[in-house]
């Protein structure tokens, strides 16, 4: 199918979606039994009916998330029209910047020191620690499209992620899992909710899982693919009056893996060290792992001969206190989140002994107090305003060595030393906001909604480095950047049943400091601050009875000043090989698209679901790309992390048996389209005439699952990717002499078994 015919296609779904939405005969007032759940989310920070939010939203419940078996971030990513994951080597996604890039409507972390997007737990920011946080007694997912600078502020000019987690309550229960899959995957998990008191409730969670991984070393000596993940949570409640409740939670996360796994497919990236190393080392560029093939061919084996260790762990503190009056309430909460990230081990990702990291240790720390004001009760205004105070700190210190290998002696001639890389780098954030927010209900239709935030974001910086046997001068900087982001909506109640919306929000992401050389004459320089104007219409409608339920939304998106990373390796003029790293911004750049959610209940046995997305991005002013194949004219060209169509749909039948037992079959299907990976990559097509492996493509995922439940007991057999489609969706290019590696996908089937105990 041709682009001008997929592209009518598109149109054509959502323009006849919009008109059943708006034509349909609006539901009775009364429902019947059997209906649709109601979903309910707090993205304006207050309990609301999603179809009446003026925000596109896809919510998942916690019969939703047992429902799908959702145990990662990729798994509802997946189900949420416009947005596209790269799944990194390791499940937490911060082994190295190639992992778990998040694209939310074509917006995504090309560059700068802040994130375009962020992960909230209970209203904490937790950006800096996971981008994956363990789906353990979720009571709720909620994924916002568009800026959330109202309420969210930093990391949410793309969208948020936010995860509210089960509170402790008064009843006695708690339940426990097992699971068993491919490739030696084991998993349990459980929790337990003890009301001590009608005024102090415990609850507490886990979750242990551990596995071969998906790749085979062929290398004796080089170690495995495995991984050990360990979570827990401790939750309480307190009630003081029966108008304040104070919540107290502390969780911690260890999550270890071994090899990542890459399997290479020999495809060089100028500018990078492996190109370097063919340059000097050899007269050409041999692949160490011929004997195993390179990738597609070869999908599961690699040869590495030193092994890969990295460590992920973080200490999570939350404290969120509400005091409930009859006109206004009043909310704090308290956050504080320590990270620690070691690796150590194989850097060159083939047999031969030429790159070793001796250690990467990275500390992370992120505190924050954010107070709330707000209107509460019934009334025609409802309003809130507030402040945070946030202060993050990022320690890092990194020793990468050449290896022993005899046939790296010539690169050796040219650099003598051993060290390739020792530095440390300190940076700290301070960031400060106020915010305000009102809502009028001018008729008992029309809702009319005003609000904006001030930000201020203050940074230091200190980097000393010795790289490639230079001592490099040690560097100091600070700066500090500010912003006011509005937003603006407007709600109208066609009926009981259906709402039609119009928002306009900024979204900001402040600027920062390049403790990198930007050139090789320039030690370091500053890039400014990123703007995007989201311009969104949408129609939200529950309809026949709450047996349907969709929402289609359409947007513009303009992108000013886009922040993007730049990194290659080159000889000066002194025949120093030099790191030119750094963030440069000035580009712009449009994404424009469609989202569609529908979930159906034609019978009472048969539920079935569709969300899709399409978007249109390009770069529109992006002549000096500087990329690590030079400098490249990407204007036109689409953003990275974008694919043009995004579907998943799903259906799930149900029959009962015996007395109380439930059986179910569902299946579920995932389409994304072809994108770009990074900036790098977009270049990579241009320059090498080739698309292999800088292009993700595109993939088609089927799973299926089979099962029984009844008020204790849940049993489901699964089969995941079905037809076992071939495809990766990130490209590592920091190969060496096997040149870029890519992280394949596998079919996995296994099941899972759950019993519940009590009320919890």
């Amino acid at each position: 199918m041709n682009k001008m015919n997929h592209m009518w296609m598109v149109a054509l779904t959502f323009t006849a979606a919009a008109s059943a939405l708006l034509l349909v005969e609006p539901a009775r007032a009364q429902t019947t039994e059997g209906g649709l759940e109601e979903i309910v989310v707090t993205a304006q920070r207050r309990d609301e009916s999603a179809s009446k939010v003026p925000i596109s939203i896809s919510a998942f419940t916690a019969g939703t998330i047992e429902t799908n078996q959702i145990q990662d971030v990729g798994d509802y990513v997946a189900m949420a029209p416009n947005l596209s994951i790269s799944q990194g080597a390791t499940r937490s996604g911060n082994v190295s910047t190639s992992s778990h890039g998040l694209s939310i409507r074509g917006i995504s972390n090309v560059g700068g020191n802040s994130s375009s997007y962020g992960f909230y737990i209970d209203d904490f920011n937790v950006t800096r620690a996971t981008l994956n946080p363990q789906l353990v007694d979720i009571a709720r997912i909620e994924v916002l499209r568009g800026p959330q600078g109202t309420f969210f502020g930093r990391n949410a000019s793309a969208g948020v992620i936010s995860l509210t987690t089960n509170k402790p309550n008064s009843q006695l229960g708690g339940d426990v899992a097992l699971q068993y899959g491919r490739f030696e995957a084991f998993e349990t998990s459980g929790t337990i909710n003890v009301p001590v008191s009608e005024q102090f409730m415990l609850r507490a969670s886990g979750k242990y899982a551990q596995g071969d991984g998906y790749a085979k070393n062929t290398n004796a000596v080089g170690g495995s693919n495995g991984y050990e993940h360990k979570y827990g949570r401790l939750a309480a409640r307190i009630l003081p009056t029966d108008r304040l409740t104070i919540d107290l939670a502390v969780t911690l996360n260890d999550e270890q893996q071994d090899d990542l796994g890459l399997i290479s497919t020999g495809v060089y990236v100028p500018g990078a060290i492996g190109e370097f190393l063919c340059m000097v080392a050899y007269e050409d560029c041999p692949h160490a792992d011929t004997a195993n093939g390179l990738y597609p061919r070869n999908r599961r084996h690699y040869n590495h001969n030193n092994p890969l260790r990295v460590e992920d762990d973080y200490q999570l503190y939350t404290a969120n206190i509400t005091w409930q009056g009859e006109r206004v309430a009043f909310t704090s909460v308290t956050g504080y989140v320590e990270t620690d990230f070691h690796r150590n081990g194989e850097l060159d990702m083939d047999s031969l002994d030429i790159v070793n990291e001796d250690f990467e240790d990275i500390q992370k720390s992120s505190i924050s107090q954010e107070f709330r004001l707000q209107s509460a009760g019934e009334g025609r205004f409802h309003w809130i305003v507030g402040g945070i105070w946030a202060k993050d700190k990022h320690d890092e210190i990194e020793s990468i060595n050449f290896g022993s290998d005899p046939t790296t002696v010539g690169f050796f001639e040219v650099f003598p030393h051993f060290i390739i890389e020792l530095s440390t780098l300190e940076r700290e954030i301070t960031s400060k906001a106020l915010f305000a927010e009102g809502s009028w209900d001018v008729t008992d239709r029309l809702t009319l909604t005003a609000g904006a935030r001030w930000s201020e974001d203050e940074i230091k910086a200190r980097e000393t480095k010795i790289e490639f046997e230079s001592l490099l001068p040690a560097q100091r900087a600070k700066d500090s950047w500010d912003d006011v982001s509005p937003r603006f909506a407007a709600n109208f109640a066609v009926s009981d049943d259906v709402n039609l919306y119009a928002t306009v929000a900024k979204g900001w992401k402040s600027g920062g400091i390049n403790m990198e050389l930007s050139t090789p004459t320039d030690p370091f320089n500053k890039f400014d601050s990123e703007t995007l104007w989201n311009y969104e219409i949408g129609i939200k409608s529950t309809l026949l009875d709450r047996r349907l339920r969709a929402s289609l939304a359409a947007f513009l998106i303009d992108w000013k000043d886009v922040q993007v990373n730049a990194s290659r390796l080159i000889l000066d003029e002194e025949g120093d090989l030099v790191s030119v790293q750094g963030i440069s911004n000035g580009a712009k750049a449009r994404s424009q698209g469609l989202e569609l959610e529908i979930t159906a209940l034609p019978v009472p046995q048969l539920q079935l679901g569709l969300n899709a997305g399409y978007l249109d991005t390009e770069w529109k002013d992006f002549a000096g790309a500087v990329t690590g194949f030079g400098e490249v004219d990407l204007t036109g060209k689409p953003l990275p992390k974008a694919p043009e169509l995004t579907l998943s749909a799903n259906a799930e039948y149900t029959v009962q048996f015996g007395s109380s037992w439930e059986g179910f079959l569902r299946a579920e299907f995932n389409h994304e389209d072809k994108l770009f990976y990074d900036v790098n990559g977009t270049a990579g097509t241009i320059i090498l005439g080739t698309r292999f492996p800088f292009e993700i493509p595109a993939h088609d995922v089927w799973n299926f699952r089979v099962g029984a439940s009844n008020e204790r007991y849940r049993i489901v057999a699964y089969i995941e990717n079905a037809f076992d489609d071939d495809y990766y969706t990130s490209t590592y290019d920091f190969g060496f002499t096997n040149g870029a590696g890519v992280v394949p996908s596998f079919r996995t089937f296994g099941v899972r078994f759950t019993a519940n105990f009590g009320q919890h």
